[in-house]
This record gives structure tokens, C-alpha cells and sequence, in this order.
């Protein structure tokens, strides 16, 4: 006759309160084993971000485009049209005349190093509101960053400020505040910025601006194709008004000669369309020229309780609900 052996759980031995405590201690052990390789994880990933994200209504944000007309005043009309693949990256900067950190900062704006095939568009906002000492800006355009960037700038600056100076923004989705360090050095923070690029796939998009004037009317006309963005998407179209070069001999900087000044904005209603409009003249000279840009927002509800919380948190959470149902469950047996 085959004898058979009896397997016995060692477990069966253990008190049922003490069993109950082990059953506590796994719920606790995993949990905090998967805090910790959890906060490794976002400690890693955040020792590569040198910005901060430009927070906004939506959950995601951004600016693109850079399609840009001369409006030089011997002509009377102008056009182009540019693919995604040959937007330039757009560096959006908040400056004044009298700002010494900007002359520094935009220094290493001047030197960043661009890769083969892309290109970089600045676009200075120089102070406006309350502002004495600075000839350039306006009101629309200081409405427009602090409408903008103002939440970001106010929390991530030690003044609270809405518009400091200088700051600078990357494809209207990373800002950089003063210059607060998140590296070593601002020219390696910059760089990982302009690096970075824009969050969407661009490579299906166009754009087309055209300009005409007669009779001392501008009318613009555009379009702009997304076809691989969706309905989660909303398009703000604009055109930039932009001198390339300003000649102020006061202003406390030193610098006297300023860059890429942006000089108005007008809004677009629609993607595509045209306007007859006005818009504020240059300081001096004869260097215009209108840029059709837009800012795109994810309009994508909120995916719930789970898609609130980080990846890493998210999973702690999952784990020790089930943890905590597996010990009831344990419990009630």
C-alpha cells in the first residue's frame, strides 16, 4: 500500500492575532518598498527637467508656428507658407531697458547651439504696465503674458512677480523665471529647454500668411492645417507684429540697440481667414514684420481619480487598496 505524505502549512501553528500582524506587516513592507523605488524614479526623471511647465486651464499647453511676412513699407504685399517640419522653435522673452540680468541671460540665448535643420525665433515683450524707463512695449503685449505666464511666473519666482525680468519661455510649455538655476548653469537649463521642443507631433502641419496693403490698408489672410491634431485640441491664432531693432541710447542696461521687439498682437477669430487691420508702428526705422503664430490647449477632461495622480503614486495607491482587502479578506477567514 502507497503511503502518502501530508503537506502541513507552517502557518496553520501561528496564533490568529499574530497572523493577523503579519498580514499587516506585508500590507506595510510593499507599500513602502514601492514608495521608495517609486520616489527614485520621479527623483531621476526630475534631475533632467530644468524648467517649469507653463501651467493653464487645460492640462496641457503650448505655442507654435513662426510663419512670417516683411511688412517693409516700399512693398505692398508679401506671403508665405511654411510646413511643421520647418517651424522655427519659438523662445518667447520678457525684458526692459533697464533689466542687466537680460543682457546676460539673452546672452546665452544668442549662443544656444541649434541642431541640424532647426531654427529659433525670439520674440522680446518688453515691460509696459507701470513702466517709465522702457519705450517699447504695450499694452496687449504685457496683457498677454501676464494672462499667459503670469499664474506660472507668480509661483515660481520669490517676489510673486506676474512679469519679471528677464524670463524666457520654449514653445510656450517650459518657463524659466529670473535666473534661478535648475543646473549648474543657465546656458546647460536653456539648452535642455530648446532641446526639449515642442510636445506635439508637428510634422503634418502647415501654415500660410500672406499681407497686402493699399490705399494705407493692411489685410492679412491665413490658414493654418492640423490634421493630426483632434477635437480634444483648441487653436488661439495671432499675429505677431515684430521690429527686429529698436535704437535707445537711455536705457540703463546699455545696451542700446534692441532685438526682436515685440511690438503688438492682433487675435484671430477662426484657422483661417483674413482681416483689415491696424497696428502699432515701429519705434524707428522700417524693419516690421507680422508672424502668424497660435497657441494650442488640450481640452482632454480629466481622466478621473487615477489620472490625477502620478504614475508612481498611482501604482502605491492600487497596490495597497488591494492590500488592504487581501488583510480583510485574510481577516474574515
Amino acid at each position: 500500500m502507497r503511503s502518502e505524505r501530508l503537506a502541513i502549512n507552517p502557518l496553520l501553528f501561528v496564533p490568529k492575532p499574530f497572523g493577523i500582524n503579519m498580514n499587516r506587516f506585508f500590507v506595510v513592507a510593499v507599500t513602502f518598498l514601492l514608495l521608495v523605488t517609486s520616489q527614485q524614479t520621479v527623483a531621476q526623471s526630475e534631475n533632467l527637467k530644468t524648467w517649469n511647465d507653463v501651467i493653464s486651464e487645460y492640462s496641457d499647453t503650448g505655442t507654435l508656428g513662426g510663419i512670417s511676412v516683411s511688412l517693409d513699407e516700399n512693398m505692398s504685399n508679401d506671403s508665405n507658407t511654411m510646413s511643421g517640419d520647418e517651424w522655427p522653435s519659438l523662445v518667447e522673452v520678457y525684458t526692459a531697458t533697464w533689466c542687466e540680468n537680460c543682457v546676460t541671460t539673452q546672452g546665452i540665448i544668442d549662443s544656444l547651439n541649434l541642431s541640424e535643420g532647426k531654427s529659433m525665433m525670439k520674440i522680446h515683450y518688453h515691460r509696459f504696465i507701470a513702466e517709465v524707463q522702457d519705450p517699447f512695449g504695450s499694452q496687449i503685449t504685457d496683457d498677454r503674458w501676464i494672462e499667459r505666464y503670469g499664474p506660472t511666473s507668480r509661483l515660481t519666482n520669490s517676489y510673486g512677480y506676474e512679469n519679471i525680468a528677464p524670463s524666457k519661455v520654449f514653445d510656450g510649455e517650459r518657463i524659466h523665471t529670473g535666473t534661478t538655476k535648475s543646473s549648474d548653469s543657465l546656458d546647460f537649463d536653456y539648452q535642455t529647454s530648446f532641446d526639449k521642443g515642442s510636445s506635439i507631433d508637428v510634422s503634418t502641419f502647415s501654415a500660410t500668411l500672406s499681407w497686402t496693403k493699399s490705399s494705407e490698408i493692411n489685410e492679412f489672410s491665413w490658414n493654418i492645417s492640423t490634421p493630426s491634431l483632434d477635437s480634444k485640441y483648441v487653436i488661439e491664432p495671432m499675429i505677431f507684429i515684430i521690429e527686429d531693432e529698436g535704437y535707445f541710447p537711455e536705457g540703463g542696461n546699455g545696451e542700446k540697440y534692441y532685438h526682436h521687439i515685440l511690438r503688438d498682437i492682433i487675435p484671430l477669430s477662426s484657422i483661417d481667414g483674413n482681416i483689415s487691420v491696424e497696428f502699432n508702428n515701429a519705434y524707428d526705422g522700417n524693419d516690421l514684420s507680422a508672424v502668424l503664430v497660435f497657441d494650442w490647449n488640450n481640452n482632454n477632461p480629466d481622466d478621473g481619480l487615477l489620472g490625477a495622480i502620478p504614475f508612481p503614486s498611482s501604482v502605491i495607491f492600487v497596490s495597497l487598496f488591494i492590500a488592504i482587502f487581501y488583510s480583510r479578506d485574510k481577516y474574515s477567514n
